[in-house]
């Protein structure tokens, strides 16, 4: 039998990224990063949203990275709005 391996040779960090979601007056779904500002977007459906924002958010964190510098988590969140849906995705880069 082979063994699988249980670890990986190399650590992939892994980040938690808090999003509200909510609907637009027009219809379209908008997503915004609670816990890391200057994140949001807008798209056709809440997947569109998700995707764009995992995007966004994995290259502004790999910016931070290579330039050894702090993400700017902000701790606590930003305060979510009546209209929004809390969501949580765990991000792996």
């Amino acid at each position: 039998m082979t063994d699988l391996p249980t670890t990986s040779k190399k650590d992939q960090p892994a980040f938690g990224c808090v999003v509200y979601v909510s609907r637009t007056e027009s219809g379209r779904t908008r997503g915004r990063v609670a816990n890391l500002e200057g994140v949001e977007t807008e798209g056709a459906t809440e997947r569109d949203v998700l995707s764009t924002i995992v995007r966004d958010v994995r290259a502004r964190i790999s910016e931070h990275m290579q330039r050894e510098e702090e993400v700017p988590w902000l701790d606590p969140p930003a305060e979510k709005q009546p209209d929004e849906v809390k969501r949580f995705l765990p991000l792996h880069l």
